[in-house]
């Protein structure tokens, strides 16, 4: 049952009932409007915490620590409908992940149709390797949600994403079809749709649908980068590698600014292109580049998923002393056991690779593929992993072979 509070607005809605107006046309990802004006106090805390919310998912000590302070100057004082979120967070920030998956699904128990609160715990299970593990709580949410809520679709691109990360490819086309034909201007599910056609291996529809959808997707500045990765690798799929590399310099220029901390893309799709040619050289410069951007996040990330990141940078740049530095500065700290262990092993793996170890690299990774998704991000992102195990596995097989060929002459 859906119950009125006072002022007419839903209590099921939560926190996205503080502030209509910016919750209406996004979801908070790097994308609060410089010029919106908070109308009362609340929607000034609910501000505060839509900014750090944004901050903590890049999962550097700094801005998790930045965010904390900003948590413990909220006084007791706030409505229901941010009073666990704020708990929750708090958890967050302390680097209790189960503490503040439990109090968002609290909050959401009660607000079943807060969007944003969704969002909160789907950012969270991306950041720590459970995304998939949010796919049950819209059976709930299901039975509450109207076609007709303001953010219905950014509900509908949230259970895209996570039916694709599930492995629900199929089911999570069409919803995230559906979610985009409800609002063009839906990023995050042009996203999520993305990702299905991706995890499907549909690239001419991948190339169509994102150059169709172009125009709305490339004005946002929070996700435009990682859309036009998936242009990018479209294109290199289709066979036409003149188009792939215009593709990664445009979304490579788009970069807020030289030092911003949006260089996952650019990784991800150089890497691929180094496995496909070892020997190619002709974007050592940006390799370079990206090391020394990268070599900030040594001992200042609580996500393997970046330092997978920033190993493959480091290998790019053929600088596996970097990938052992950040090795030796990884103990843990924010970072779930089984996590941890598996991104060790990945991290010593991509060390190996630097140093043209592949029989090494090969058997690190293996060790570890069963744990991968434990790192966070997406399945197409850890892709990179099963592609570095096949250039090993393919490496290894013509030396064994090139040297058999030689004992037999």
């Amino acid at each position: 049952m859906k119950i009125k509070t006072l002022n007419g607005s839903l209590l099921t809605d939560g926190c996205s009932s503080l502030w209509p107006a910016i919750n209406a046309p996004f979801l908070s990802l790097r994308g609060i409007p410089t010029a919106a004006v908070t109308g009362d106090r609340y929607q000034a805390i609910f501000k505060g915490i839509l900014e750090g919310f944004d901050a903590i998912t890049g999962c550097e000590v700094k801005d998790l620590y930045k965010f904390a302070h900003y948590l413990q100057s909220i006084d007791e004082d706030v409505p229901s409908e941010l009073a666990t979120l704020v708990r929750a967070f708090g958890k967050w920030v302390a680097f209790d992940y189960a503490g503040a998956r439990n109090l968002f699904k609290t909050h959401i128990q009660v607000y079943p149709t807060d969007v944003q609160a969704i969002f909160f715990l789907h950012m969270l299970d991306f950041c720590t390797g459970r995304t998939a593990e949010l796919k049950p709580l819209f059976n709930f949410c299901d039975g509450y949600m109207e076609e007709s809520h303001p953010l219905y679709s950014f509900y509908l691109g949230i259970k895209a994403f996570v039916l694709c990360e599930s492995g629900l490819f199929d089911e999570s086309l069409v919803v995230g079809l559906e979610a985009v034909r409800r609002n063009p201007d839906n990023i995050y599910a042009i996203h999520a749709v993305a990702h299905a056609l991706h995890e499907q291996g549909m690239w001419e529809e991948m190339r169509d649908f994102l150059e169709d959808t172009k125009e709305e997707w490339i004005r946002n500045p929070g996700m435009r980068m990682h859309v036009y990765w998936h242009l990018a690798i479209t294109y290199r799929k289709l066979g036409n590698p003149e188009a792939a590399k215009m593709a990664f310099l445009e979304f490579y220029a788009l970069k807020q600014d030289r030092f911003a901390k949006q260089d996952l893309d650019a990784v991800g799709f150089l890497w691929r292109l180094k496995l496909e040619d070892i020997d190619d050289h002709s974007f050592d410069e940006v390799w370079k580049e990206l090391a020394i951007l990268w070599s900030g996040s040594i001992g200042s990330s609580t996500s393997h998923f970046h330092n997978m990141h920033a190993a493959f940078a480091f290998a790019g740049a053929n600088q596996p002393l970097l990938i052992e530095k950040m090795i030796a500065e990884s103990d843990g700290f924010g970072v779930e056991p089984d996590t941890h262990q598996a991104g060790m092993d990945v991290m010593r793996a991509i060390a190996c690779f630097a140093r043209a170890e592949y029989a090494q690299c090969l058997r690190l990774l293996s060790c570890s593929q069963s744990l991968w998704p434990m790192l966070g991000g997406s399945r197409a992102q850890r892709e990179l992993l099963s592609m570095t195990q096949v250039f090993c596995q393919t490496y290894l097989s013509m030396q064994s072979e090139l040297e058999r060929m030689l004992v037999n002459h």
